[in-house]
């Protein structure tokens, strides 16, 4: 118990618990693993964590770690580098959208990832574990322990997001091939026009020159003016 108590008392603990394992050792983790892809999709969800910890977790703790309106100089910059982080995550994915489908549908697909990451990470977050902590308290007799409630359905409420991210995916990747199938039939279509078309005239061609009467009117335009040379 004294080794807890002398590690509560040190300032900032939380917050560096935080870094050194969701910031330094599990993206360290997903590049040793070769699974940089997960990577860009766990950036997004850095606020949600630790808006989920500092709601839920020791105030001594993660008090200072992620606040909505913070006031001190810690809590000031470790949210906005949270921030800044999970926004990254959104740059990533945006930019590996874009490589795939139009412009387009990748500022599309930013603006409701953007939604997911911080708005409902944040006001989503805090007004989901509110609601639940009045409603269950107020209905049950139940002794909930360290917040085990708050926390249970706070990582629901961020799988849920992370579904909610898998689907957005899903509809506008659908909708950008059904865009680049469509230009790709277009460009088919006016490909297989132009070969038509040459080939009618290579005909035409073809036909003029086997014609007699070209052949006639030819051969008499070219003595016409050989003579009028002469």
């Amino acid at each position: 118990m004294n080794l807890v108590n002398l590690c509560l008392k040190i300032p900032n603990l939380g917050i560096l618990i935080y870094y050194l394992i969701f910031i330094v050792i599990i993206p360290y983790v997903l590049i040793y693993s070769q699974n940089i892809g997960i990577l860009k999709y766990y950036m997004t969800m850095m606020v949600a964590f630790a808006h989920l910890l500092t709601r839920v977790g020791n105030k001594n703790l993660f008090g200072s770690l992620y606040q909505l309106n913070p006031s001190e100089f810690v809590p000031f910059i470790s949210t906005n580098f949270i921030n800044i982080f999970t926004l990254f995550g959104i740059l990533w994915q945006c930019i590996e959208f874009s490589r795939k489908y139009s412009l387009s549908n990748s500022v599309i697909y930013g603006i409701l990832l953007f939604i997911l990451a911080l708005p409902f990470a944040r006001a989503g977050l805090k007004f989901v574990l509110d609601n639940i902590d009045k409603y269950l308290k107020g209905k049950t007799d139940v002794e909930y322990k360290h917040n085990w409630h708050l926390i249970v359905f706070g990582l629901l409420y961020i799988i849920f997001i992370l579904g909610l991210q898998a689907i957005l995916l899903t509809l506008v990747g659908f909708s950008g091939e059904l865009k680049l199938g469509y230009s790709s039939n277009n460009n088919l279509n006016n490909i297989n026009i132009s070969n038509m078309v040459t080939k009618k005239l290579n005909k035409s061609k073809k036909t003029n020159s086997n014609n007699p009467i070209n052949r006639f009117l030819n051969k008499f335009t070219l003595s016409n003016m050989s003579n009028f040379k002469k």
